[in-house]
């Protein structure tokens, strides 16, 4: 399995499609027939081997099966917490939005002056693969169940567009905070758009707004002001 997990970061064998799918198809088989901890095993081998090159190898695993989609998962949310115990999470234990979302406030997902922009976008792709579908509710779970997963997820998508609202891109020098603004803003259309259960309501107009008691209270007070001007003066008036 080692040599395998190498093999999918060779840059001559990525680049030739027929040798790399023959690649991915072996290892398909051999991950499908891990039993036990095995996931912990090979997850163990990639961290401790290709931690430098994370990311390729997270695009590169298989997915075309229920247990090669966990692995892959599993290894994402252990490369980007920089915590092998993901290892061995089952799925309904893997995700914990709210723990993602305290994550990214740490000080190197902050946006400044310092921000390493590829890193940035690096993570955020790794996080993407192993959050994947979120893991919503069962269809017949209960509307509050609903509600619970969507509220956690609307949190996470909030700070998700803080960030990328705070990265200043203008110009062509700036290709890297471009791209990496590029990649958060496909990650939170994907939350928003594709994991959350259920759209917003078109009325829910403030909801993802930075700022949004502000805004609120701004249109509060303009609704107010429009209302005594439409108001009609009796004063005088028989």
């Amino acid at each position: 399995m080692g040599i395998l997990s190498r093999l999918l970061l060779d840059r001559e064998i990525v680049i030739d499609h027929n040798l790399l799918h023959m690649i991915q198809d072996i290892m398909s088989k051999v991950i499908d027939r891990i039993e036990g901890n095995g996931d912990e095993e090979v997850g163990g081998f990639l961290i401790n081997h290709v931690t430098d090159k994370a990311n390729a190898a997270r695009r590169n695993l298989p997915s075309s099966s229920t247990q090669q989609s966990l692995l892959r998962r599993r290894l994402a949310l252990a490369f980007f917490f920089y915590d092998p115990a993901y290892l061995s999470k089952d799925r309904q234990t893997l995700l914990d939005m709210k723990t993602i979302t305290r994550y990214l406030r740490q000080p190197r997902f902050v946006v400044n002056s310092e921000t390493d922009y590829p890193g940035l976008a690096a993570a955020v792709s790794i996080l993407a693969t192993g959050l994947d579908n979120g893991d919503p509710p069962r269809v017949d779970a209960s509307k509050e169940a609903n509600t619970a997963f969507n509220d956690d997820l609307d949190m996470l998508a909030r700070r998700i567009k803080v960030m990328f609202t705070q990265i200043v891109d203008t110009g062509a020098s700036h290709m890297r905070r471009t791209e990496a603004k590029e990649v958060l803003e496909s990650f939170h259309s994907c939350l928003v758009f594709a994991v959350r259960t259920k759209q917003k309501p078109k009325g829910m107009m403030w909801e993802d707004d930075i700022g949004t008691e502000k805004q609120k209270g701004i249109m509060k007070n303009f609704v107010k002001r429009e209302k005594a001007a439409d108001k009609p003066d009796l004063n005088g008036v028989d």
